[in-house]
Parts: structure tokens; sequence; C-alpha cells
């Protein structure tokens, strides 16, 4: 008897052990590369805490040529001078989620119960206020005629830019298990572009609200709930007639807009935004690869993995480089063609969450609410 049960515990031991020895270990960021071969550096001018709590949606930092605009969860509204230097503060009685998007001398801000408001530019006084069908994550967009408001519901709500009144809805059926997010809609070409959470795309006529296509840039054939999330939930790109869209575990693919037919399709999985620079789309995928397809065929042009699990922030362009931050506070530079790293710098010791360019100068945002402008040294 004894004998037994010492083989059944030999056994359940040696089980364990290759069970152990089997399991697959789990992966961690990788560590940043002790030199690279820089060619410029950043410098930091200024530092200032915008919130102490970090809003639930997306967060563009808006940059007009004299002033800074940026919110916080708990209502508060402030633009800031290049110079640090607060210009003024406006309180609004709900919790934002999302913005902000500068449009024709207009601020326009969501919150987490699906009110849409328009704040003026120079003092941040409310404009109008709109009440939309639930949760708003995404900032609105405006073409200077309408308001395009996305729900995580799946609906999109046009409202007048000037007076806030309803204009027209559409809607698109999503799943029930989705990433928890959306897409920014977009304007082009005078035309209105919206990527959902089943990972369709869609063209609208913005002033009437008619369909002109929704396409699916990925048709999942997992049988998984999970495995079937396919949200688009990254900004997309246009450039000479053609869209270029991505999706979680599934493609990024160039599309003619004028017919909706694809040129070409390549497996990816991102939920960041896009970028068109030189010929090329520029994408970091769900592991923090960045990689650099050809805008004509597709083909990979380069890819860069030395920030493998590192929380990237959506890439942006910034002169020949593009820049993003990580979850360290790094702001991180690669040279457009080859995908070299150029330049680095840490700005914050709080992972970064947004960054925002005009001309010369850099804006960051980190999880702890720190807003940054940097220049080039």
């Amino acid at each position: 008897m004894m004998q037994y049960k010492f083989f059944i515990y030999s056994f359940l031991f040696v089980f364990l052990l290759a069970c152990e020895t089997g399991a697959k270990e789990e992966e961690k960021p990788i560590e940043l590369k002790k030199e690279i071969n820089e060619s410029f550096s950043f410098d930091r001018k200024w530092s200032v805490n915008v919130f102490k709590e970090q809003p639930l949606g997306k967060i563009n930092i808006a940059l007009s040529k004299e002033n800074i605009f940026i919110f916080d969860s708990k209502g508060e509204i402030k633009s800031y001078a290049f110079n640090g230097k607060r210009a003024w503060s406006q309180k609004i009685d709900a919790e934002i989620s999302s913005g902000v998007t500068l449009g024709f001398n207009k601020l326009l801000l969501s919150s987490v119960d699906g009110e849409v408001f328009c704040l003026s530019k120079d003092k941040g006084e409310i404009i109008w206020q709109y009440s939309t069908s639930g949760e708003v994550l995404a900032p609105p967009a405006t073409n200077g005629d309408i308001v395009a408001v996305q729900n995580i519901d799946g609906r999109l709500t046009a409202i007048d830019l000037e007076t806030g009144d309803f204009r027209w809805d559409y809607r698109s059926v999503v799943p029930n298990l989705s990433l928890r997010g959306t897409s920014q809609p977009s304007f082009n070409e005078g035309f209105l572009y919206v990527g959902f959470a089943n990972g369709n795309l869609a063209k609208i006529e913005p002033r009437s609200g008619i369909t002109q296509w929704e396409i699916p840039i990925t048709n999942s054939k997992e049988t998984s709930e999970l495995g079937r999330i396919v949200d688009l939930d990254g900004n997309f790109v246009f450039s000479s007639g053609v869209a270029f869209a991505a999706t979680y575990q599934g493609d990024v693919a160039a599309l003619d807009i004028n017919s909706g037919r694809f040129i070409w399709k390549q497996k990816t999985s991102t939920a960041n935004d896009l970028i068109s620079a030189r010929g090329k789309i520029i994408l970091i995928d769900e592991k923090d690869q960045v990689l650099a397809y050809s805008q004509n065929s597709g083909n990979l042009e380069w890819f860069n993995k030395d920030f493998f699990l590192r929380d990237l922030t959506s890439p942006k362009r910034f002169k020949s480089s593009i820049i993003y931050g990580d979850f360290e506070g790094f702001l991180h530079a690669l040279n457009i063609s080859e995908g070299e790293q150029v330049a680095r710098e840490r700005v914050s010791r709080s992972n970064i969450i947004s960054i925002s360019v005009k001309d010369e100068n850099i804006l960051t945002l980190d999880s702890k609410g720190k807003l940054s402008l940097l220049t080039l040294q």
C-alpha cells in the first residue's frame, strides 16, 4: 500500500512538474537598448499637472496657433499658452470621457453619459449641449457643418455644429463582446468615414446621412467570441483616393474610397491609429511592434521590435520621424525611411498616454496628468 501511494505521489509530482515546465512563459516588456545613434535630441521646456484622475476615453491634446486645450474627467476644460501659462479654465457639470476636438473656432467634448458639449475656443463658454444614446469614448469630429459622434453601442449621431440640433443618425450592428473603445469619425473629400466594433468601415454622405457603403475590413473565421473581436478602434488615414484602416486581430487594408474595393490587405492586429508618411502606412501592433507597409503594394518595408510590450501610444509624425511614448515615460523617435531609433527622452516616470504635434512643438500627456512641451535641442 505504501509503495502504491509512493507511486501515485511520484506520478503526480512528475506530472505537475512537467506541466509547469511546459507552461508558456509570461511575456515581459523588452528592456530598452542602452545606446542608440541619436540624430537629434528633445528639449523639455515645461511641465504642468492638468488632472489627477485619467479620463475613460481617448484624449486629444488640441492645439491652435496660440493655445493648448486639455480636459480632466471632473469636467474642467483648460487652455494654456505655449509658454505653459494658463489662459483660462471652465468647469462643466459632467464626467468628461473624450476630447478635445478643435474645429472652426469651437471645442468639442463628450461625456460618459453621452453628452456632447460645444464650447467657444476663446473663453470655453458653452455654446450648446446635446444628449446622445450612450457612453462616448472617442472624440467628436466636425467638417464645419455637422458634428459626428459615435457611441459605444455602434450608433453614429450627426449634430448641427452651429445650433446643436439633431440632423440624422446611423447604426451599425456591433457584437456583444468588443474592446472598450471606438474610432473617431473622420472627414475626407466631402464624405464621412466611421469604423465600428464589428470591424466594418462605413462611408456616409454627411449632409443627408445616406450610406455609400459599409465594408468589413476583417471577416473573422474564429469560433470563440474572444477570437471574433475585430474592432476598428484606431483612426484611419487617406491618400490619393485610398483609405487605409486596420482592425484588432484582423487586417490592415487599403480601399478605393469610391468603390470600396480592396486594393490590398495584410494580416495584423492593432487598436492604434495609423500614419501615412512618405509612401508608407505605419502602425504599432498589439504587441507594440512598429511596422511600415508600402501604400501601393502592401508589402512590409520595415519592422521594428525594439519596443515589444512597452505599451506604446499611437504614433505621430514629426518632421522625418515618427514619435510615440511608452509605459516608463520615454518619448521615442524612429526615422520613417528605415525604422531606426534616432532619438529618446524620458519625459515622465509614468506611462505616456497621448501625444500631439504642431510645428516645432511636441506635447506629451502621462497617466498622472502631467502635460509637457518639448522642442528639438
